[in-house]
C-alpha cells in the first residue's frame, strides 16, 4: 500500500489525481483517515472473497451496514460497463476536476492485498432510468465527516437532487423507471 500524507481537506483536493480506474481487481487511489489526518493510498479494488475461491467483493450496500475503515474513492465518473462497453456513464456536475465515492477499505493480510470496496445506494433521480442502485457519492463538504465518521452515515450519503449528474447512456430504462415515468405522465394527463 503506497501512502501520501495530507494535512487537511483543502490539501486533499490539491493532491488528488485524476481517477483512472479500469475496474475491480485493478489498483486505485483512495483517501483514508490515519494518524489524525487524511492520507492518500493505493489499494486493490475488491475486498477478500467471503468464501474460499469466491469472487472479490467490489460493491456493498451501505444501508444497514456498520461502517468501519471508511475511505473516499477518487472518481471523474462512474457507470456500468458490460463486455467493455458502457451502458451508462454518470458524472457529478461540478467545477471540480473530480468527486469522491464512499467506500470501505481493509489493510493487507497475509493472503490478500490492501483493498477497498465502493458502497452503493438507491439510484439518484438522474441515474434511476438506467439503474436501481449505483455507487454513493460523498459531497465535498462531507469528505472529512465521512473519513472521520463524525456525522450519521444517512446524513452524509443523502440523495442528490435531480439535475446533479450528467448521464450518457445506451442502457434501456429499468422497469421501476418506466413505471415512474408512466405514473408521472398519467398524473399530468389527469390534471389537464
Amino acid at each position: 500500500m503506497k501512502e501520501h500524507n495530507m494535512s487537511s481537506a483543502t490539501a486533499t483536493r490539491r493532491f488528488m489525481p485524476s481517477a483512472t480506474y479500469e475496474g475491480p481487481g485493478k489498483t486505485g487511489t483512495i483517501m483514508i483517515w490515519a494518524d489524525g489526518a487524511p492520507k492518500q493510498v493505493e489499494c486493490t479494488w475488491g475486498l477478500k472473497p467471503v468464501e474460499a475461491g469466491g469472487k472479490h467483493v467490489s460493491l456493498l450496500r451501505w444501508e444497514g451496514r456498520e461502517i468501519s475503515n471508511p475511505c473516499l474513492i477518487i472518481a471523474n465518473d462512474f457507470g456500468l460497463r458490460i463486455d467493455g462497453r458502457f451502458k451508462y456513464r454518470a458524472s457529478l456536475i461540478t467545477d471540480a476536476p473530480f468527486f469522491c465515492l464512499s467506500g470501505i477499505w481493509r489493510p493487507a493480510t497475509s493472503d490478500w492485498p490492501a483493498a477497498y470496496a465502493a458502497l452503493t445506494t438507491e439510484a439518484y433521480p438522474d441515474i434511476a432510468p438506467y439503474k436501481d442502485r449505483h455507487v454513493a457519492v460523498v459531497r465535498e463538504d462531507d469528505w472529512l465527516n465521512w473519513l472521520q465518521q463524525s456525522k450519521p452515515v444517512s446524513e452524509i450519503l443523502r440523495p442528490f437532487p435531480p439535475g446533479s449528474f450528467s448521464v450518457l447512456g445506451t442502457a434501456r430504462p429499468t422497469l421501476s423507471a418506466i413505471c415512474s415515468i408512466l405514473a408521472d405522465a398519467l398524473v399530468r394527463v389527469a390534471h389537464v
